[in-house]
């Protein structure tokens, strides 16, 4: 795995206490902040969670939560333009109110 890349996100404290939980069992560290090697124990995770998910053994839910997407010129549509003059129109009437 030569190829690395750095990967942030926000994880819930109970996540994390069962993450460390299992580190410890798996991947024991001496370092007192966690007591495991939380990449190791991560990358497992991600592995069996990837296999489970491509041999059918888990089916995730669908979502309700929408996906955040870029203003790119292949996604960006006339709705999305209709939907920013909308906002500039409400932001400009209140600075002119703010203003008065």
């Amino acid at each position: 795995m030569a190829n690395k890349t750095m990967l942030n996100f926000r994880c819930p404290a109970e996540l994390l206490d069962a993450i460390d939980a299992l580190g410890q069992e798996r991947y024991p560290s001496e370092t007192p902040k966690h007591g495991c090697d939380r990449s190791k124990t991560l990358l497992d995770i991600v592995r069996a969670g990837i296999e489970a998910l491509s041999d059918g053994s888990i089916v995730l839910p669908a979502s309700d939560i929408k996906v955040r997407r870029s203003k790119t010129a292949d996604n960006y549509s006339k709705t999305d333009a209709l939907d920013i003059e909308v906002r500039f129109a409400a932001i400009e009437e209140r600075l002119g109110k703010l203003r008065a």
